[in-house]
């Protein structure tokens, strides 16, 4: 299958094989197939969830064009947001979950590792960029203080940090705590300034940003946290660091509209979720193994990891019936863990399939000399790196093992654009197919409300 020759989904080993999903199974489930079509369709059409919810994750790719998800003047804004971040010294992008983990991925794919040891002609006027808020820890935290105040002694005067806070409720501990010790800890040597994206009046907030007159972007309703990065949450960094957002949002609607067919053989979204619902429920397929080939694309696999197991990993259907549906993400990359997993996922329990990502024109040509066999000559290292990614996929394939693979063409914002909401999409579909609700997290809750009244508790024993 392939999506106008610029995303093509390889299902070889995932169907028609005699340890996969067979042409029968799909047969038995064309009913359910045609309604989970319909199910996305009427969601399209309604704004509504499952459970009557707002669920506007499809109107994300035409956000720029449509009043529905951001205001006239937040769009004047986003298009001027570069002017902000070039005006900085360094971007602190505080959040977790949704609010980091699709930043992290922007910024490691369109930055790289080495954006902070360039100067700032090379990185054409953008920040420096570092994360904070996306977990407890203060050991890193008290890091990227130090190293904020050597980048103030090294300039002789005040660095200028701006603070890009993503919080739609604005109490979530981590970014909130992350928030709170920033702007006590800084003040000696940064001059600081904070840029707010948070629901639209609701929370602390908004209503700090209100009450101090600061720029404030909106986390729109209906778009939950791990479809939200090509919403205000993505896009607002994404023009911070300098990535071209209209290319990201065109990526996006190129898969929506052509994955909008009620009949799975016409829409490769549904027809790569039926697969994967087929090989959860009859072959007892467990876990999901998303493994981008190259450095580049790391972290997108800890982007999926999130969209699929807060998505798909639900104890009930929408009826109330106890399922505990759902498989177990697992972010790996190649050929890193082909030297560390792949011994797991080649002789280990057969109740996984590997997702596979890679790009078909590498943005970087190096070739080294090898020697094979007694023969010398010099090998393009992406030739190697594909050629693994087979290897690893044949290898699997002759002990009876699931996976798919998912090519671009290359590495571009329209690229990863159409990545994401391809995923977007089969998670979406894959929900219907199972009868639950994808669009909602109730488990993450349970442990928040444990987490809180343990804070309390110690607020209370320590006054």
């Amino acid at each position: 299958m392939t999506i106008q020759n610029e995303l093509d989904i390889d299902i070889r080993n995932l169907l028609g094989q005699a340890w996969s999903v067979k042409a029968e199974d799909l047969s038995a489930m064309a009913g359910l197939m045609e309604k989970a079509g319909r199910s996305l369709t009427k969601l399209r059409e309604s704004g509504k969830g499952p459970d009557g919810s707002d669920v506007l994750f499809p109107r994300l790719p035409y956000i720029l064009d449509e009043d529905v998800l951001i205001t006239e003047e937040e769009k004047e804004s986003l298009l001027h947001a570069d002017e902000l971040a070039k005006s900085a010294d360094i971007l602190i992008s505080i959040g977790i979950g949704g609010s980091y983990l699709g930043n992290q991925m922007l910024f490691d794919v369109f930055c790289g590792p080495y954006w902070n040891m360039m100067d700032r002609e090379e990185r054409n006027g953008f920040p420096k960029v570092f994360f904070a808020g996306q977990n407890m820890d203060p050991h890193g935290l008290l890091q990227l203080v130090e190293e904020v105040e050597r980048e103030s002694r090294h300039a002789g005067r005040k660095c200028r940090v701006l603070l890009l806070v993503i919080s739609k409720s604005g109490t979530t501990i981590e970014p909130s705590s992350a928030l709170k010790a920033l702007r006590t800890l800084l003040i000696p040597f940064a001059d600081i300034s904070l840029l707010a994206i948070t629901d639209r009046e609701k929370g602390s907030l908004r209503r700090y940003a209100n009450e101090n007159h600061l720029p404030c972007f909106t986390v729109p309703d209906g778009i939950g946290g791990r479809f939200s990065e090509l919403s205000q949450v993505g896009l607002v960094f994404a023009r911070l660091i300098g990535v071209d957002i209209k290319d990201l949002l065109s990526g996006a609607r190129m898969v929506e509209e052509a994955c909008r067919s009620e009949k799975a053989e016409e829409n490769p979204a549904l027809f790569l979720a039926s697969l994967k619902y087929a090989a959860s429920r009859k072959y007892g397929i467990a876990a999901e193994i998303i493994m981008p080939y190259g450095d580049t694309l790391r972290s997108f696999g800890w982007w999926y990891a999130q969209l699929l197991g807060e998505s798909l990993g639900k104890k009930y259907d929408m009826a109330g019936h106890v399922i505990h549906y759902g498989r177990i993400p697992v972010a790996a990359v190649g050929t890193t863990d082909m030297h560390s997993l792949t011994q797991e996922h080649q002789q280990g329990a057969k109740n996984k399939l590997v997702q596979f990502i890679s790009v078909k024109e590498s943005r970087s040509r190096l070739s080294v000399p090898c020697e094979e066999s007694g023969e010398t000559g010099d090998v393009p290292m992406d030739f190697m790196l594909e050629s693994a990614r087979k290897a690893n996929e044949q290898a699997l394939a002759a002990e009876g093992r699931m996976s798919c693979a998912i090519k671009i063409r290359k590495i571009t914002p329209f690229h990863l654009g159409a990545l994401m909401y391809f995923f977007f999409l089969t998670i979406a579909y894959e929900g219907a197919l199972a009868d639950i609700n994808a669009f909602d997290q109730p488990g993450v809750e349970d442990y928040k409300k444990i987490l809180h009244q343990d804070i309390r508790d110690y607020i209370v024993r320590n006054k």
